[in-house]
């Protein structure tokens, strides 16, 4: 699956219209320099595709739904992680029309907006991958595409607890520091990952929301009967 394939056609045609102005006057990129391989041996890889905006009630897109893939690299099997994402846009806001003008953002930092959102991974076991399907609030689908950075809050594996004092976590797990960002110029984001069917997608987040509720559902039985031993 082709990146173009990844991400909408609306959301391309966006991103040439503002990059065409904005990088006319960028400094040239290096030529015939090879894209390098960033990962390290035993990390956890995720990758962000199958990018699409979605409409709400007035025919506006006011969020973008996304994919977070990731790869366990390692020999040990992924309990869960709490990964916080940000999106920083660039372009959009460079440019603005003032009384019939267009006028240039005076600086960077005026020019930019960040979009957020905090994605959880479960139960991926050592060498296997899984997709977990997210969507964050913004407009600006193209800037979903290799424009992440990411915090790791959390990450533990399997048979590892976080320990807590006073309601505050004492750590925040052992995988913490393994993540590996990869974007589409790395030819990792091609050789490292398996394109996975839509359907197979699908029945994975279908399979997510399943156990979701199974906890819930846990949850309240036991505290009813919690309740009933009170009584």
């Amino acid at each position: 699956m082709t990146v173009l394939n990844k991400i909408s056609i609306l959301s391309l045609a966006t991103v040439l219209a503002f990059g065409a102005a904005v990088y006319a006057n960028a400094a040239p990129a290096k030529k015939n320099e090879p894209a390098k391989e960033t990962s390290d041996n035993n990390a956890i890889l995720f990758r962000i595709e199958n990018i699409e905006p979605v409409r709400n009630k007035d025919g506006l897109i006011d969020r973008c739904e996304f994919m977070l893939t990731a790869f366990n690299r390692t020999d040990e099997d992924l309990k869960e992680a709490e990964l916080e994402l940000s999106w920083k846009d660039t372009i959009s806001k460079r440019y603005n029309i003032q009384d019939g003008k267009v006028v240039a953002a005076e600086s960077d930092e005026e020019a930019e907006s960040v979009a957020t959102q905090t994605v959880f991974l479960d139960s991926i076991a050592a060498h296997k991958q899984k997709s977990f399907k997210s969507e964050v609030e913004t407009d600006k689908c193209f800037s979903l595409l290799d424009s992440l950075e990411y915090v790791v809050k959390t990450c533990v594996t399997e048979g590892e607890k976080l320990e807590m004092k006073n309601s505050k976590l004492l750590n925040r797990g052992s995988c913490v520091g393994i993540f590996n960002y990869i974007n589409s110029k790395n030819p990792e984001y091609y050789s490292e990952f398996k394109d996975v069917p839509e359907s197979v997608l699908e029945k994975q987040v279908e399979e997510e929301r399943k156990s979701e509720m199974e906890k819930i559902t846990n949850k309240i039985n036991s505290t009813i009967e919690e309740l009933k031993k009170v009584d």
